[in-house]
């Protein structure tokens, strides 16, 4: 990492439209791009196979398509799934696409939900042409018991012996249950900080609205060049942050051109295969006809005395 010098530092520039023109921007992600937890779960075919939930999972693909397939729940046995229990004694209803909504997923994150869920998609039969009627539904939920079940069967053994009670394996997905609904992933109470800072920033920097005044009217480097890579640093500002105003045509014209010196020649711009070579011949030109004008004045000048 390179250390930049404190004066290189600068904050939003908030309201400042000269100083903003000047600068370009280094490109990053933007804040509106970053994955959510929620955008894991609903981009669940993105994520990575998992092997492990693959072999807890495969015995089980049998008794997961009924419950996708039969939506009938007097045809299946509530000891054998504990969800179907916790409909029945709630007298839950179903949803708009005729599939029960559950909540529920214990300690299981956002990147295990996808991976099961990815699995679920291509393992179970008919369930990537019907995803709303699982996807967060009966048939998931009780695809994480057995998961819950799997990784936590020693644990729960151990509580029940604590107890001096005799171990029964028909326990086991009850317990699965009661953890699904009590537990919940370590970092779920976790904030993104960094997310947050750049949320904020990045509203400040790319806001247009009366507050904002001109300098909101995407002046960021208008005067300066282009952005790192050609950047689009406005693609998918969120709507939120346009709040609209009466906008001048002249805020978005070029006003000052930042030329450089350059000790190269015409020829070897133009024979140059650096990827900004076009550029650098324009503001070649450029300099090369203001040069032009100041020659002309001066004749003008010496013609005129």
């Amino acid at each position: 990492f390179k250390v930049l010098p404190r004066v290189d530092l600068v904050d939003e520039l908030w309201q400042d439209q000269t100083r903003r023109r000047e600068i370009r921007l280094g490109e990053w992600v933007h804040s509106w791009d970053t994955p959510r937890e929620e955008d894991l779960i609903q981009n669940f075919m993105s994520t990575q196979a998992s092997e492990e939930f693959d072999e807890i999972l495969q015995p089980h693909i049998a008794s997961l398509q009924k419950l996708l397939d039969s939506p009938d729940l007097s045809e299946h046995g509530a000891e054998a799934y504990p969800v179907i229990d916790y409909i029945l004694r709630l007298k839950k209803k179903v949803d708009g696409v005729g599939a029960y909504s559950i909540p529920f997923c214990g300690d299981i994150s956002s990147h295990e939900y996808a991976k099961i869920a990815r699995w679920f998609s291509e393992n179970v039969p008919g369930a990537a042409s019907q995803v709303e009627k699982w996807l967060g539904g009966m048939p998931l939920v009780h695809a994480f018991t057995l998961v819950v079940a799997h990784r936590k069967a020693g644990d729960f053994k151990k509580r029940v012996q604590a107890r001096n009670e005799e171990w029964n394996d028909s326990n086991l997905l009850k317990m699965a249950w009661a953890d699904l609904m009590l537990s919940c992933p370590a970092n779920s109470f976790v904030a993104d900080v960094d997310l947050e800072c750049l949320v904020a920033l990045e509203a400040r920097m790319f806001e247009d609205s009366e507050e904002a005044g001109p300098a909101g009217n995407q002046q960021w480097g208008l005067d300066a060049g282009q952005h790192h890579r050609r950047w689009n640093v406005y693609f998918n500002i969120p709507n939120e942050w346009l709040l609209g105003r009466d906008h001048s045509e002249n805020e978005l014209e070029v006003r000052v051109i930042l030329l450089h010196l350059f000790n190269r020649s015409l020829t070897y711009v133009i024979n140059s295969e650096a990827t900004y070579s076009v550029i650098i011949l324009m503001r070649h030109l450029l300099m090369r006809h203001a040069k032009l004008q100041l020659l002309c004045c001066g004749m003008k000048r010496t013609l005129g005395h």
